[in-house]
């Protein structure tokens, strides 16, 4: 029953679920591990987890949003933001991008393509779309800032969003790619993709 848990309850069991589903989705995967293996660490009934999330993919998906708020705020104001937006720094915040998604235990499981497939074939496309509006939404003002200081080409703010969400998925493909030629690949990529979006 939805009146089960108080507000400040419900609140505090979502929290852990995240912190949980973290730690056992970056372990075991997204298909090895189970909502009774998520609602075992929370100390909940199996059925309480349909309280807060619709399946399994559903809070996964919200950890990687997670992940992928840590990369646009963090490396975006730590990085790209201390100084002058030169060629240099995009292509560095890029990398430092690139390089934490190869880092990140929760991201890493995509490079499964059947875990790619599991989440697209269980997330509704209206979830899916409001992440992509996500991405949108918060880098349109800094683009629009840059082009409006000479910084940044006048490409649609909108083409520039897709590049850049067109190098994360390019970035998910290791193995089709190969682990010998991935980094070169991807430093090829961020480099023209720096100089073509940074004006000299």
């Amino acid at each position: 029953m939805a009146g089960k848990f108080n507000e400040q309850e419900k609140e505090y069991i979502r929290s852990r679920l995240l912190e949980h589903g973290r730690q056992l989705f970056g372990d075991l995967g997204l298909k090895k591990t189970s909502i009774s293996d998520l609602t075992k660490q929370v100390h909940i009934a199996q059925g309480s987890f349909y309280l807060f999330y619709e399946s399994k993919e559903e809070l996964y998906f919200e950890i990687l949003e997670q992940e992928e708020r840590y990369i646009r705020e963090e490396l975006l104001h730590n990085v790209l933001l201390k100084g002058k937006v030169t060629k240099e720094t995009f292509c560095n915040f890029l990398q430092q991008a690139l390089q934490f998604l190869d880092e990140s235990p929760i991201i890493k499981q995509l490079y499964d393509k059947s875990t790619m497939e599991q989440l697209l074939r269980k997330l509704p496309q209206k979830k899916l779309e409001s992440n992509h509006q996500g991405d949108i939404a918060f880098l349109v003002p800094y683009i629009e800032k840059w082009q409006a200081e000479g910084i940044m080409k006048q490409l649609e703010p909108a083409i520039i969003v897709s590049m850049i969400r067109s190098l994360v998925i390019l970035s998910l493909q290791k193995e089709v790619i190969g682990e010998t030629n991935y980094k070169p690949t991807m430093d090829q990529f961020v480099k023209l993709i720096s100089e073509d979006l940074i004006n000299d």
